[in-house]
């Protein structure tokens, strides 16, 4: 017999899925539940003090929602969807950041949007998504890049879409998103020595569309759709102490935005704005915005560059193939 939802969930889930498997949707700018903090206006001018961001040669096939990681001095990218009704894409497109030039990869095993991944050395960890039938997927596989070789793994035990995965050390954490019932608040460890899966305490307000950051050991939590909107919330995990704390909220909510770390800062960026925040000071603080407004991107360091790539721009609503690179080596 069917799962049956009560009416809220239903609507809940309604509108979670219209935001990831519609293809390029947009999400509201409004603040998310935890609203009790005023929204700091930034304004649309440049911030003279800060390194501005530039455009590179376009990936080969707009697409937004789709999983992206570094190999070395490469930044490969997989799958994803494209067009009015999310098609979804098995193409995987490596870009060179030497030589500012696209390659093609081997393909997905299936097509698969709004998942994510971590690389160990040469090899790809990915897991989960939204499958071809717009179903949560519990997909885990990895690609040994040297190879072109896919090789399946355990499953992961929570199916979801719309969550991010990152590692610190040699275990690779998949946090939030959602499931067939709605926001996924377990933590998913994978030991990829081991290849055995792990429970870590679950995470608090869970939510889906965030973006984590591995800083000085820690995992950041960085915005996401909570409620019925995007939010400013930000948390952190402490996987020494297998425990949650909360950290100065953004100035903006952001969801299906950008984050990444690069000395001791996290740089976040979400339509027409961007943002630094500094681990040590525990501050936020204005920083350039991309060359064109988007979400659903690919926003990944490599060294002391921040990499903005493809995803769906608001007004109108299209997948777009820009690159933006942001040198933040002055900072």
């Amino acid at each position: 017999m069917p799962t049956r939802h009560p009416p809220r969930a239903r609507l809940a889930l309604l509108a979670a899925l219209v935001l990831v498997v519609g293809g390029c949707t947009g999400g509201s700018e409004s603040e998310g539940s935890d609203a009790a903090v005023p929204e700091t206006p930034s304004g649309n001018q440049p911030v003279a003090d800060m390194p501005a961001w530039q455009q590179r040669t376009q990936i080969q096939t707009a697409r937004d929602d789709f999983a992206h990681v570094v190999v070395g001095d490469e930044i490969w990218t997989f799958g994803g969807m494209t067009g009015d009704r999310g098609n979804r894409l098995t193409t995987t497109e490596v870009y060179d950041t030497g030589t500012d030039k696209w390659r093609y990869g081997p393909d997905l095993p299936e097509g698969l949007c709004s998942f994510e991944g971590a690389a160990i050395g040469d090899d790809v960890y990915l897991f989960g998504g939204l499958d071809e039938d717009s179903n949560p997927s519990d997909f885990a596989a990895v690609l040994h890049t040297r190879t072109g070789r896919w090789e399946r793994l355990p499953s992961l035990p929570h199916a979801r879409y719309a969550h991010d995965v990152d590692r610190i050390g040699n275990r690779i954490y998949v946090i939030g998103g959602e499931d067939s019932r709605g926001p996924q608040a377990a933590v998913d460890v994978f030991d990829p020595g081991s290849r055995t899966w792990s429970q870590a305490a679950e995470m608090p307000a869970a939510r889906s569309s965030i973006d984590l950051v591995p800083v000085d050991g820690r995992m950041y939590v960085i915005g996401g759709w909570l409620g019925s909107a995007p939010t400013r919330r930000v948390q952190v995990y402490d996987p020494r102490r297998d425990a949650w704390s909360e950290s100065t909220p953004m100035p903006k909510a952001m969801s299906r935005g950008g984050a990444a770390g690069v000395d001791g800062r996290i740089y976040a960026s979400y339509h027409e704005w961007s943002y630094v925040y500094d681990v040590a000071d525990d501050s936020w603080s204005r920083a350039n915005p991309m060359t064109v407004p988007r979400h659903g991107l690919g926003y990944i360091a490599v060294g002391e560059r921040i990499y903005g790539i493809g995803g769906c721009t608001e007004h109108p609503l299209r997948d777009v193939p820009y690159v933006d690179v942001l040198d933040v080596s002055s900072v």
